[in-house]
């Protein structure tokens, strides 16, 4: 049986306009070494309407053509080789303004005033909730969408 209070209700309605469908499905590259993480999270951005791309070092994502076409990269901070950081550090050098959430396990605070001051649109800790990441991952899609930066070069 439905619960239909109030309160209910108004957290239905601001979960749909929160999650409303963008015009396109806005492309996410995932990066992280973990192979269950990795899978995890592609997972529930295919669940939730994205286009996903995933990948198991950030060096396999900038050799990749999905460095120029995604509207939101999500990458974990600490990896093999390239770390999130150094990967946020690339991207801006070749002229890439996608938004960049970085993830870690090994949060603090140092590690999100990190992330932060090397340009991340968002930190996320892991483990995280679900609905949490998501409502993360859709304001960088929206922010990042290749249609939005397109209109804004023109602008």
């Amino acid at each position: 049986m439905l619960d239909n209070t109030p309160a209910v209700t108004a957290l239905r309605e601001h979960t749909q306009k929160r999650h409303a469908p963008l015009e396109t499905f806005p492309a996410i590259s995932v990066i992280d070494d973990d192979p269950s993480v990795r899978s995890a999270i592609d997972d529930l951005l295919k669940s939730s309407g994205y286009s996903t791309k995933v990948f198991g070092t950030a060096d396999v994502f900038l050799s990749s053509s999905s460095i120029w076409d995604s509207d939101c990269i999500v990458s974990d901070m600490e990896m093999p080789g390239t770390s999130g950081v150094e990967l946020l550090r690339l991207l801006r050098l070749r002229g890439i303004d996608a938004p960049v959430v970085l993830m870690s396990a090994r949060a603090g605070v140092s590690t999100a005033v990190e992330a932060t001051a090397y340009g991340a649109f968002a930190f996320v800790e892991k483990p995280f909730l679900p609905e949490r990441f998501l409502d993360v991952v859709h304001s960088a899609s929206r922010r990042g969408s290749r249609s939005q930066r397109m209109l804004g070069a023109r602008g």
